[in-house]
This record gives C-alpha cells, structure tokens and sequence, in this order.
C-alpha cells in the first residue's frame, strides 16, 4: 500500500450534500431532482469550472490576488447565480468543442499530408534519416554526424505510436514490406503531437517553404517557419483539450499563440490581433488561426465563420460575454470574418510546384553557373576581387536568363526557385532554353505561377510519340532529356512535334492543349 503524495483533505460529498452545499454558498438550485440528476449527468468537480467566474471577489481592501498573481475568488456566489445558467454554459461549450474538434480534424489531416509529401520527396523513409531532416550534430570533425538528443526522443515516441499502430492499410505494410512505414503512411499512425514535433525536426528550407504555402509570413515576407510551429503546437494543445472534454469557455490556453512576424510589424494586418495579450491565450486567436489556415486549405469552406457566428448567437442566448474568449470589441470590423474574403491562391500553388521537382533557390542557382564568363580587367585581380568578378558575372548570367524567359522560376514568400534539372556543367541546358523560351512567350501575360505551372506539366508529362523506354512505357520530354544527347532530344521532339502538346495556363482547368 502506497501513500498519497498530496495534502488534499476535503470530505467526500454525497450529491445531496452537494446540492446543499451549493445552496449554502447562495446558488439557486431548483429543485432537487433536477439539481441531482445536473450533478450526475456532468459532475461537481466538471461544472465548477463553468460557475468559477460567478464566486464572489474579495471585498476592498481585502488583496484581490494571491502572490501567484491569482484572481482570488470567494466560496459564496454572486447573487442571481443559478445550476439552470451554469448547465446551460456547459452545453453551449460541449457544442463548441464538437464543432472545433470537426474543424481541427480538416486541419490535422492537411497537414499529415504536407509534411509527408514534403519528407518523402527526399526519401520515402525520411523520418528514420535524420541527415534528411537535418537532425544531426557533428561536434567531433573527425567523426561522422550524430543524430540530435531531440530527434532521438522523437523517433522513440514515434515508434511506440508505429508498434501500436493496427490498421488495415498498416497491417497490409507490414505483411507486404516489413515492419517499418514509409513516412506517407507513417504519418497516418502519429498523434498529432509527434507530427507537430516531426515539423521542428525538418529542414529550415523546408519549413519556411510549409509556412509560406499558408502565408504565414515573416516581417520581410519569408515563410515564418517559428509561427507556424507554434500554431502546430497551440491546436495540438486545444485538440488534446477537446478529446478530453476539457473547457474551452473563458480559458486561457497554456501555449501561447505567436504572432507572425509580418502582423507584429503592420497593425493593419489581418492577423495583428495575435500580437495581443488578450486574444494570443484565448479561443479567438485559436479560431482566427484556423480560419487564416482553412482559407488556404479548403477556401470554399466557410466553417470557422459559422462556428463564430455561432458563438455570437449564444453569447445572447445563453449570456456569456465575447470577451470571455478573448474576442476584441471591433472583431467584426476584421474582413476575415467575411464569408466571401480569400487569400491569394498563388502561395499554395507555387508550393506545390516546388513539391514536384528538386529545386534550387536563387543564391544556390547563382552559385550551380560555374560556367559564367567573367569580364575581363586590364589589372590583375587579386583572390578575392577574383571570387567577387565571378559572383557578379553568375548574378549577370541568371538575369540574362531571365531577361530572355530562358528559365523556369517558381516565387514563393519572396523567395525565388529554380528547377534544378534546367541546368547541367555549370549552365542553363540550350535545348531546354529553347523550348522554355518559346511556350513561355506564347503565354503572353499569364500570371507567372501559372505559366511555371504550365512549363513543368509540360515537361513532367509522358508523351505517347516521343522515344520509349525499354519497358514500353511513355516518356516525358525531361525523361528524354536526361537519357540522350541535346542534340538527339532536340531531333525526337520535333520528329514527335511534342511542344504542341503543352497546355496553356488559361487552358489548363479545360485540360485543352495548344492548336
């Protein structure tokens, strides 16, 4: 036998000794079989958190809080405190986390998928690589990189939720290629908070590339790669509270939401309350966080907008004010509370094209042109004018190429993208040049994340005339240009007149091709 390790020392209470205590304090009840089947429906302990509010306060000049900083509340209740109002509290907060809890769930989803797609592109075990997610330390030169203490703790908790794991499509894995997920359906098996962990764990590029995909933005329009793994964190924190029927009403949360760089710089910013302290710790800055996220996710779903006008409906119905969930006066002056506001929808399609290929940003794309021709000087350079003339005449090449829409560029949170496959010994690959060069300039004034678009559906897409492979199966004009010769690419496309296959961005919803 064991012993408690707790100074707890109040009396167990029947439930009719419940009832009459809360009447003792100045609670009206009703009668008592409605106040006794309250108490047992929901619980004593429960419910007091819905009628905390209502105790009373210390009389002036009684201190008003403890020296923890704690709001002290008497045991009395304020007069015209009643069990009916409590319950009906309560209800309105048991509707509030299933209708959360439904959005959440279109949320977690999303993200089990981009994180997956994003590791996988770079090895389909990518979770058991640390080296792929950049989880490695090497403090001895002479030694080989070693896996973080964080990334070990992760890939222990992560293979207890994998052994556990017992779905069918698990099961069939298994069976079929052992006991290991790839990282696609190993995020199917991970609560939530493993993947949110899994998201620390992965390559800077790759998490400001997650974060610019939803806008979410630093001062200077990066990806704020550190405000959205707060965000993962904060609705880990607020889903775990659900699943555990904890309260949402008049909370403060635990884990604190942070504010994007760029809304801390510009008040007018759409997500500028977060940087309050009365918004950053309660269900409004949750809910203005989901709202921000599902405009990208899912733009034709209006479901955060119905749960606040929701909210709003109740806090009249039941007699709750908004501010108790941390909802400013002037929330409804806000246009992301309009049922008809959108976010731009170039973010997440110019992500998902970098999902697609290996891809270069611009300062590693400068550096790959080796092959720059450096002007020449009258004076002889010494090292380090030498590195500098060879840096201007890359910078100088790149712009030449994009002068002449020679390249495909991908921009994405002020950072811009190259695909790497367009360049081979230290140059732009000239058929390639070519061909890009032509299809761009018949898209004419088409927006440049579509014609990016476009340009790489061309050049990913099995063509049914070009040269096959061994095993009979079509190859894309890029699976041709990494097999032969420029010169046997440039012969086989126009053999097949292949270019007139390419879909023009205006053209691509009606899958029609170029006449």
């Amino acid at each position: 036998m064991t012993t408690p390790n707790s100074t707890y020392a109040k009396p167990f209470l029947t439930v009719p000794e419940q009832i009459r205590r809360l009447r003792g304090r100045g609670m009206d009840c009703g009668d008592d079989a409605y106040a006794a089947a309250v108490l047992q429906r929901y619980g004593y302990y429960r419910l007091s958190g819905y009628w905390h509010l209502y105790r009373d306060r210390p009389a002036p000049p009684a201190p008003r809080f403890d020296d923890e900083g704690r709001e002290i509340r008497l045991d009395t209740f304020v007069p015209g405190t009643g069990l009916a109002h409590v319950v009906s509290l309560y209800e309105f907060d048991h509707e509030l986390r299933m209708r959360l809890s439904d959005i959440l769930s279109t949320i977690e989803t999303t993200f089990r998928f981009f994180i997956g797609h994003r590791l996988g592109r770079v090895d389909a075990f990518a979770h058991r690589h640390p080296w792929a997610l950049g989880a490695t330390r090497q403090e001895d030169p002479s030694a080989p990189p070693e896996p973080t203490t964080a990334y070990r703790e992760w890939l222990e908790e992560y293979d207890r939720h994998e052994q556990r794991a017992r779905g069918d499509f698990v099961v069939h894995f298994r069976q079929q290629y052992g006991p290991h997920l790839p990282i696609w359906v190993a995020t199917e098996v991970m609560s939530f908070g493993v993947l949110s962990s899994l998201y620390d764990l992965m390559l800077q590029s790759d998490q400001e590339i997650l974060a610019a995909r939803f806008q979410v933005r630093t001062a200077d329009g990066h990806g704020d790669r550190g405000a959205l793994g707060n965000w993962l964190n904060n609705l880990r924190n607020v889903r775990n509270i659900c699943a555990h029927y904890g309260r949402l009403w008049n909370r403060a949360f635990d884990v604190i939401i942070d504010a994007p760089g760029q809304a801390r710089k510009d008040a007018d910013d759409l997500l500028a309350p977060l940087a309050d302290g009365g918004t950053s710790n309660r269900l409004y800055g949750v809910l203005l966080v989901m709202r921000h996220l599902l405009l990208s996710i899912a733009p034709e779903k209006r479901d955060v907008v119905n749960l606040v006008d929701f909210i709003e409906g109740q806090s009249r119905a039941v007699g709750f004010g908004m501010a108790q969930l941390g909802f400013p006066d002037d929330w409804r002056s806000s246009p992301i509370w309009d049922r008809a506001f959108a976010l731009d929808r170039s973010p997440m399609a110019a992500a998902s094209l970098l999902d697609r290929a290996e891809c270069m940003t611009a300062a590693e794309t400068r550096a790959s042109l080796t092959e720059a021709e450096v002007i020449e000087s009258e004076r002889t350079r010494t090292p380090a004018q030498a590195a500098r003339a060879k840096k201007a005449a890359q910078r100088s090449l790149l712009r030449t190429y994009l002068k002449h829409d020679v390249v495909i560029e991908v921009e994405l949170g002020e950072t811009k993208f190259y695909p790497a496959f367009q360049f081979r010994d230290g140059k732009i690959v000239d058929a390639l040049a070519e061909i890009n060069q032509a299809l761009a300039r018949s898209c004419g004034g088409s927006d440049p994340t579509d014609v990016a678009r476009a340009l790489l559906d061309w050049w990913q897409t099995p063509h049914q005339d070009l040269p096959q492979n061994a095993d009979g199966s079509d190859r894309s004009p890029l699976d041709l240009l990494n097999s032969v010769t420029e010169e046997e690419f440039t012969a086989a496309i126009d053999e097949a007149d292949a270019m007139r296959s390419f879909v023009m961005p205006h053209d691509l919803d009606q899958g029609k091709a170029c006449e």
